[in-house]
This record gives structure tokens, C-alpha cells and sequence, in this order.
């Protein structure tokens, strides 16, 4: 099983099989490391530390729906992919899993910024020994 990160999403998505606001998992950045993303309501993509990534390109994430019941072995995940031109959200659109075989998404350009990991917590740096 392979890392990933976490996004939330505050913009709409174009149907309700997952609710706005939602922790998404996502392998669309290099070495996914634990790191927390979000999608803002005015769709910009921004990391845990508030800092404007300006992705172009597309954003896989993915989770359960919000239908299914505690301990229910359905495998079937909801998948959406924003595409994004410089910084700005364009779309948000439902995938199918057959559209994974036919083509490959991914992002043309991201700023970078040393994020924080949620896999040991969130540091501050008040937490920083100084």
C-alpha cells in the first residue's frame, strides 16, 4: 500500500455522491508524503499552510461514498479529477474507472513548498525547539 495525501474540498463537486468539504486521498503529486491540500471555495489549490500551489493540469482524489454504511465491504470508490489552469479551478468532473486505462491525467506545473506531514501531526513552529 502506497502513500498518499489528503485534500479537502470546499468547491462544489458536480454531484452528490460526496459531500463538499470532504477529505479526499490523491496520488497526483511526486512521492506522496501525508501532506494536506485544499481546494478553496473561490478554487484555488492551496497546502496546509496556506500557500498558493498554482497547479496546471489535473488533480485525481478519491473516497467512499458518503451512502455507505459502517463495515459495508463495497469496494467501489467515488473518483474526481479538477483540472486546473494557472492556479485557477476550470472543472470538476466525475471519473470512471475504465477512463484510468484509456488515458493519463496529470499536472504540466505546481509551485512547491516544504509541507507538513499529518502522519506524526501538525507541527507549528511555536513546537520548534529554538
Amino acid at each position: 500500500m502506497g502513500m498518499f495525501d489528503e485534500i479537502h474540498c470546499d468547491s462544489a463537486l458536480p454531484d452528490d455522491a460526496c459531500e463538499a468539504g470532504a477529505c479526499f486521498q490523491t496520488k497526483s503529486f511526486p512521492d506522496p508524503c501525508m501532506c494536506r491540500y485544499r481546494i478553496t471555495a473561490s478554487g484555488r489549490f492551496i497546502d496546509s499552510d496556506g500557500n498558493d500551489l498554482e497547479p496546471s493540469g489535473y488533480i485525481t482524489f478519491y473516497a467512499y461514498p458518503k451512502d455507505r454504511a459502517a463495515g459495508d465491504k463495497v469496494s467501489e470508490i467515488v473518483e474526481y479529477r479538477a483540472k486546473f489552469s494557472d492556479g485557477n479551478l476550470d472543472s470538476i468532473v466525475r471519473t470512471r474507472s475504465a477512463e484510468r486505462c484509456e488515458v493519463h491525467y496529470g499536472l504540466a506545473s505546481f509551485r512547491w513548498f516544504q509541507s507538513r506531514s499529518f502522519l506524526f501531526g501538525d507541527a507549528t513552529d511555536d513546537d520548534t525547539p529554538g
